[in-house]
């Protein structure tokens, strides 16, 4: 029985081939997207699992709000961690902090080869840190390994770079030039799916050697750190959350007045979907791209299936007398039942094969475009055997049970008497018709929602910042001996001739980055005393063209100015009260010290709005200060800028080299351009609108598969009133254009139902960003044109199977019909 279902179903299959490349195609193209998407969505959603306590593991962030300022960062104050472990121990069981130090680039050095490299994730770590996290030690004990003040633990890559193939524990690395660390530890890397990257983690008991000091560690109102808990097991977070405000009023004690401050707690693997907060570690990915992309991969695969529905019922004519014969002949319904699920079972298993080799032959380039190292391992995992056997399950009953209700459920006397199978019923054409309109509305939804998503990253990108960012190069200073002898280094480099100004700042325009100090206007005594705070050398404005509204830059001519000047942007006016520019020069703002101590500063010049900060965040009131001195310098500017002249970028960064090797001979050269930097900041974004758009078409091309088959049937059932048409005089247009009209009304149906859906989620993911699109006549243009898009894809798909009918010889379509 099962082989002769086989061979019936190979003969049908093989009969109308191109109805099965369709059905085929559609379902591995859908197949594959899930297949794809499903690895993706996996990968996020197991970010941080493979630690073994991570249920228990818990990242503490602090939210501080004052009349000027609302920020909610992923880092706490020093003695948040000790204190915790302190006052909670029955709760807390351990505690470890991450410090990197605030700097964008350290460099380290083999202390016997002199060979410097860049390392990029460096972390000052308590010794527990090997106790709450799941990271394997090659080398070393886990339990001492960071317990004696300049220790250090690098990755084996690390190990490999610096040492090559020599044993590295008890060998120095030289920091800055100055302090060495010793390796007391080689660890694996951390899986892709950690919220952080580890290359070298050094112990916290280093930061008093490093600083001179331990007095900042025990500061409050500072909060450089990412402060984890482990709880212990029977312990629920709501439990420790609850007594979080009763610590931050015992502990944050030099709050100021009208200053909140509040902990909360993220669990562990929360924090890569969740989380967005300022100074996060890494960036994070995000819960919305999850559900999004898992919904478009079950809308590629319902039109894809919906196409094989279409197609069946369609052809429902043609086998009409196939089904009556069988039936005369005693076949029951279950085994025409039987028979049509399995050719539904054929095709979809066709259609997987082909899918599973259009995935391994995408997934690298699907690696390189999303930077992720997504897999597919079907040998290796008894959870994607299952399923892929479940989707295998799913596809073949949601495509093929209805066509094979519909199908088995023919009456036979009608089809005998040709009443039944001849004409399909209105109901049956409705459905169809709704059918295709559906699949057109997910297609055209997709489409417009990733013009939307495209538009909005334009307009981000093209914003004008309110600072020039071409031929801007950036140079990491911190602590380096360019920071150290700043004005040297600018001397020589204005030298060249390809190179206009120099300039020096404590963070990057544009980065998530953000300072704040103590800085409070006269006038408003009971505000709480800290602004958003930028500090600068000389030639800040000159270098990044920075408007000046109102009074002057910092001058040389007036060497007071780092000790009593600021400047302040126009965003700062609402705040002290004054309603233009000028009427902001000569107020004065109080520095309060961490003694305590108010110093007076006036404002000199205010400056037009720029994004200091990223341009997914409103524009906040800014100080700008300048940086005098070399410990000043040292201690507060982290970047060195450089205003290339046009047309020199080369020459300009050869002149640049050649200045940092001698003024610096220990620190590699490394820069980058802030054009660059900012384009980082949104390359996840355009990222997911680059994998959008591609599904996008994926999904327009799965529905125009299903067209296809459509227009080609009706094409052949219509053959006979082509003819007859023909030989009435119809011209090949108008046979077109009978046979495509209906399709087209059902495009331009599908597209309006699609606007008020695709506008609605528009608004709401628009919601979340300060700057952006106009949704009045953008998305009015955008559905105009996807809509004449779609009915012009739409309109070659139909029109050439209507253009091969109309082409056919009167003559031959009566005598075939």
């Amino acid at each position: 029985m099962i082989k002769n279902y086989l061979k019936v179903a190979l003969r049908n299959l093989s009969k109308r081939k191109i109805f099965t490349l369709i059905n085929v195609l559609g379902l591995a193209i859908g197949i594959a997207s899930c297949l794809l998407i499903a690895a993706y969505v996996l990968t996020e959603l197991s970010y941080d699992q493979f630690h073994e306590e991570s249920e228990h593991i818990y990242r503490v962030a602090q939210k501080t709000e004052t009349s000027s300022k609302s920020e909610t960062s992923a880092t706490t104050p020093f003695p948040v961690a000790p204190t915790l472990e302190n006052d909670y121990p029955g709760q807390v069981e351990k505690t470890v902090r991450f410090f990197d130090m605030q700097e964008e680039v350290r460099t380290i050095q083999n202390a016997e080869t002199e060979d410097s490299y860049r390392v990029n994730h460096f972390y000052v770590v308590d010794s527990t840190f090997f106790d709450v996290f799941s990271a394997d030690l090659v080398r070393g004990n886990s339990q001492t390994v960071l317990d004696d003040p300049m220790s250090a633990v690098i990755t084996e890559e690390q190990a490999r770079r610096f040492f090559g193939d020599e044993n590295p524990i008890g060998k120095q690395l030289t920091f800055k030039g100055v302090e060495d660390f010793t390796v007391t530890g080689v660890m694996e890397a951390l899986p892709q799916t950690s919220h952080f990257q580890v290359d070298m983690l050094v112990s916290m008991n280093s930061l008093p050697e490093l600083y001179g000091s331990r007095a900042f560690m025990e500061r409050w109102f500072w909060n450089p750190c990412w402060t984890y808990v482990k709880l212990n097991d029977e312990v629920s977070p709501q439990e420790l959350e609850a007594q979080l405000p009763e610590f931050v009023d015992k502990n944050y004690a030099n709050r100021e007045e009208g200053e909140t401050i509040s902990l909360q707690l993220q669990a562990l693997t929360d924090i890569h979907l969740y989380s967005n907060l300022d100074q996060e570690m890494e960036a994070n990915g995000s819960i919305f791209y999850v559900y999004l992309f898992s919904v478009v991969a079950g809308l590629i695969l319902v039109i894809a299936a919906i196409n094989f529905m279409n197609l069946s019922t369609a052809r429902s004519t043609e086998r009409a007398r196939e089904v009556g014969m069988r039936k005369v002949l005693g076949a029951q319904r279950k085994q025409l039942l039987g028979q049509f699920m399995g050719e539904s079972a054929l095709v979809t298993g066709l259609g997987f094969l082909l899918a599973l080799f259009l995935v391994y032959l995408s997934l690298p380039w699907v690696n390189s475009l999303l930077g992720m190292s997504l897999s597919l391992n079907l040998l290796g995992s008894t959870q994607v055997v299952i399923g892929l056997l479940l989707l295998f399950a799913t596809i073949t009953i949601l495509s093929g049970l209805y066509p094979a209700l519909y199908l088995s459920g023919f009456n036979p006397r009608a089809i005998m008497h040709g009443s039944k199978g001849t004409q399909s019923s209105a109901n049956e054409k409705g459905l169809r018709k709704g059918l295709v309109i559906f699949q057109f509305a997910l297609s055209v939804m997709l489409i417009i929602g990733t013009i939307i998503v495209y538009l909005q990253l334009q307009h981000l990108q093209s914003k004008e910042l309110g600072f020039d960012k071409e031929q801007v190069v950036i140079m990491p200073i911190t602590q380096t001996l360019i920071a150290w002898e700043f004005d040297q280094f600018k001397e020589q480099a204005l030298q060249s001739p390809h190179i206009n100004d120099v300039t020096g700042m404590s963070k990057i325009l544009g980065s998530d980055r953000q300072f704040f100090s103590k800085y409070s206007p006269a006038n408003q005594p009971d505000a709480p005393p800290t602004n958003m705070t930028l500090h600068v050398k000389h030639d800040f404005l000159e270098t990044y063209g920075i408007k000046l509204l109102a009074g002057r830059s910092f001058s040389r001519d007036h060497p007071s100015d780092a000790d009593n000047a600021i400047l302040i942007n126009k965003a700062m006016l609402n705040q002290i009260g004054a309603e233009t520019p000028r009427d902001g020069l000569g107020k004065q703002f109080y520095y309060t010290t961490a003694e305590d101590e108010r110093t007076p500063f006036q404002v000199i010049g205010v400056v037009e709005d720029f994004n200091y900060t990223s341009i997914k965040k409103e524009i906040s009131p800014l100080v700008i200060n300048l940086v005098e001195g070399e410990r000043p310098t040292v201690r507060n500017i982290e970047f060195a800028t450089v205003k290339l002249a046009g047309g020199s970028t080369n020459v300009g960064i050869d002149d640049l080299r050649s200045v940092w090797k001698e003024v610096n001979h220990i620190d590699p050269f490394t820069y980058f351009f802030q054009g660059e930097k900012l384009q980082e900041i949104y390359e996840s974004e355009s990222q997911m609108s680059s994998v959008a758009s591609l599904f996008s078409l994926l999904c327009i091309f799965v529905a125009c598969l299903g067209l296809f088959g459509l227009a080609s049937y009706t094409a052949s059932r219509r053959t006979k009133e082509i003819g007859i048409r023909k030989t009435l005089g119809a011209t090949i247009p108008s046979i077109v254009a009978l046979l495509s009209k209906d399709y087209i009304k059902l495009i331009v149906i599908s597209n309006i139902i699609a606007w008020p859906v695709i506008y609605y989620l528009a608004m709401q993911w628009l919601q979340d960003f300060p700057y952006r699109i106009d949704l009045g006549w953008n998305i009015a243009s955008v559905f105009i044109m996807v809509t004449i898009i779609t009915m012009g894809i739409g309109l070659l798909t139909v029109s050439y199977q209507s253009i091969r009918a109309a082409l056919q010889n009167p003559v031959n379509s009566i005598q075939q019909e």
